[in-house]
């Protein structure tokens, strides 16, 4: 197998614990900061907004502040008691600190955030449905060797090219899995992007030129959300835990915000669509906050009392 590095790995975000002056407790006695986990990727940062606006418009005593970094730093933020809040917690992908941080009794789980979240190798729907597909009995992985051909690598000619995921990111032990298991390696090369925003760079570019793509891709996101694409068969890999976590001290210090996230709940479709909305419309994840919180009151009026509701709706 003949892997290659397409893009420059990007940077870890650097964990900082350096408070702007505007977010901190304004009064001790009476205002509570909770800090959440500023995950990179879009979906949990609208989230944080989304809890952000509720506490802050509809409880009395709390103050939302965000803390950058990527999923291991944070889970481990929390348990450590640095962090209150992890909105997204895709924590199958490090499930030793997930339960050394739970038997501990650090690390509290409330449950998901929203349902099983798909994660596997794509294609686009042109390719194998349709009367111009090109690759209609494209249905799995093990097709694959068969259209080597349609998905040539532009570096090796000779060989195709299948997008396995991003350098550093632990899904790419699966991707390799995948490529192994089906024995890919003779005509195919396994890419590896940089980033999240360099692998659907690809995905995107081809998708307009309406050329073949294939490889790894998760939901919820804003491209998939736009996007027609179909997961290969053999490609699925096992469901995503995406909880809530929260440290221990949340119990004491803020039990109505608790309250609410015990309940706080999501679709994929939701997801969905406001990250593809966010994305067309060029919108802040606060922006996209408040959008939601303004078109899906049968959603995040569940969460909450008809008290704290009314408030939400008012400051809105």
């Amino acid at each position: 197998m003949k892997k290659r590095i397409l893009f420059t790995a990007a940077a870890v975000i650097a964990m900082t614990f350096a408070f702007s002056s505007c977010s901190g407790r304004e009064d001790k006695e009476s205002v509570e900061t909770i800090v959440f986990g500023d995950v990179s990727w879009d979906s949990v940062q609208v989230h944080n907004r989304i809890m952000a606006f509720i506490i802050e418009k509809g409880l009395e005593g709390y103050k939302a502040d965000f803390m950058p970094g990527d999923t291991l730093p944070i889970i481990n933020g929390i348990v450590q008691g640095d962090i209150d809040v992890d909105m997204e917690s895709w924590h199958s992908n490090f499930p030793e600190v997930y339960r050394k941080g739970v038997d501990s009794g650090d690390l509290i789980d409330l449950g998901k955030n929203m349902p099983d979240a798909p994660q596997g190798w794509w294609v686009p729907r042109y390719l194998v449905e349709g009367p111009d597909a090109v690759a209609p009995d494209l249905k799995s992985v093990a097709d694959l060797p068969k259209y080597a051909d349609l998905f040539t690598d532009p570096e090796d000619r000779d060989k195709g090219l299948v997008y396995g995921g991003v350098a550093g990111w632990s899904q790419m032990e699966i991707s390799e899995e995948i490529f192994n298991k089906f024995g890919l390696g003779e005509k195919f090369n396994l890419g590896i992007a940089g980033s999240g925003s360099a692998l659907a760079g690809t995905m995107v570019g081809s998708y307009q030129k309406e050329e073949p793509w294939c490889g790894y891709y998760w939901a919820p996101t804003a491209v998939l959300g736009k996007l027609d694409m179909i997961r290969l068969e053999g490609s699925e890999y096992a469901p995503a835990d995406v909880n809530i976590l929260v440290n221990k001290s949340m119990l004491e210090k803020a039990p109505d915000v608790v309250e609410i996230l015990k309940k706080y709940s999501t679709s994929v479709d939701d997801n969905n669509e406001f990250l593809a909305m966010m994305d067309e419309k060029g919108w802040s994840t606060a922006e996209t906050a408040e959008w939601f919180l303004k078109n899906k009151e049968d959603v995040w009026t569940k969460w909450v009392s008809s008290e704290v509701a009314e408030k939400v709706k008012a400051a809105l």
